[in-house]
This record gives structure tokens, C-alpha cells and sequence, in this order.
């Protein structure tokens, strides 16, 4: 069943599923609030004019749907600031509610595929390296970085002070990066 109402000189069709404005009465009401509700939008969007324009086309299309907006197109705007900030919130939400994305900013830190042979090559380089420390240096690398531990744990392994863990650590690393600059290897991959 379909009523047709003719007001102010405007057709609206009533009771049909396609419930929608004339064309002009939503021309007029764009004409009548569009550049206010797009300010209004440029604001709740910090100023992102391509956003605050989706959301304005979302709600004229809505208004568009919604045919009481005929009676009195000329206080349409309430219903329009309501309609577009609603749809800022639901925006809002449903970009909380997805993970952040990575970009490509996160790409510069994955390890590049490395062949084999240069892996055997600086494993040999860096056994040299090593081997060139005095033994109570390897010692305190070894327990830090290949097992892991801070210089609390090592010095109560080794049972040496603290200061002395950190002072052989730090000459000893000194000496692998001069050795390990001179062979050109690198460690990052």
C-alpha cells in the first residue's frame, strides 16, 4: 500500500519500502544546511576535510531515507548535527575496535633472507674475535649474552664484584667491535 502526501508543493512517498526524499526537497535541505553541518563536521574530524565529507554525503543519504525531513525542511538541522556526529562516534569506535595497522615503517626492521655461506663466514669471524679476548673477558660475554644474565647474576656466578663484571664486559666488547670492524661483519642480520 502507498500514500502519496503532497506537502508544500513536495511529493513523499509514505508506506512503501523505498521510503525516500524527492530529489528537490533534499536539494533544498542540502542548500539550506549542507555548508553549516560540513563546518560542523570539519571540526569534529580536526580539520580532515576528506573525512568531514564522507560523513556529510553519509548524512544526506540518510536524510534522504528518512521522509519526515519534508514536513519542515527548514529545521532539518538538529536532526542533521545529530545524525553526522553520531556517525563520528560510530567512526571513532570501529577504528578502536580494529588493530592498528603496522605500515610500512615496521618493514625496515625485518631480518633480510641471508645465504648460508655468510652465515658459516661470520660465525668463523666472530669465534676469532673471541678467541682474541683473555679468558676472564670471554667469560663474563659468555655468561652475559649467550646466556643471558645481568651483571648481578654473573658477579654472583663468578664471584667477582659487580664493578669488575662490568669493566671486563665493557673492554671486552670494545676489543669485538674493533676486531669485527677490521673483518667487516655484520652483526645486525
Amino acid at each position: 500500500m502507498t500514500i502519496v502526501s503532497t506537502i508544500a508543493g513536495t511529493t513523499t512517498r509514505v508506506g512503501t519500502a523505498t521510503d525516500t526524499l524527492d530529489s528537490r526537497v533534499l536539494a533544498d535541505i542540502y542548500r539550506m544546511h549542507g555548508r553549516s553541518v560540513h563546518k560542523y563536521l570539519r571540526t569534529l574530524t580536526n580539520g580532515d576535510a576528506h573525512l568531514a565529507e564522507d560523513i556529510l554525503q553519509e548524512t544526506f543519504l540518510r536524510a534522504w531515507r528518512t521522509p519526515r525531513l519534508a514536513h519542515r525542511p527548514e529545521a532539518a538541522r538538529p536532526w542533521l548535527v545529530t545524525v553526522a556526529r553520531n556517525l563520528v562516534v560510530d567512526r571513532v569506535r570501529h577504528r578502536n575496535r580494529r588493530p592498528q595497522e603496522a605500515g610500512d615503517a615496521a618493514l625496515a626492521h625485518l631480518p633480510t633472507a641471508r645465504c648460508e655461506i655468510s652465515r658459516v663466514v661470520d660465525s668463523i669471524t666472530l669465534a676469532e674475535a673471541m678467541a682474541k679476548l683473555t679468558p676472564n673477558r670471554r667469560e663474563v660475554v659468555v655468561h652475559m649474552y649467550l646466556h643471558g644474565r645481568s651483571p648481578d647474576e654473573v658477579s654472583a656466578v663468578l664471584g667477582i664484584p659487580v664493578g669488575t663484571v662490568k669493566s671486563r664486559v665493557h673492554s671486552a666488547l670494545r676489543s669485538l667491535r674493533s676486531h669485527l670492524a677490521a673483518s667487516d661483519l655484520c652483526l645486525a642480520a
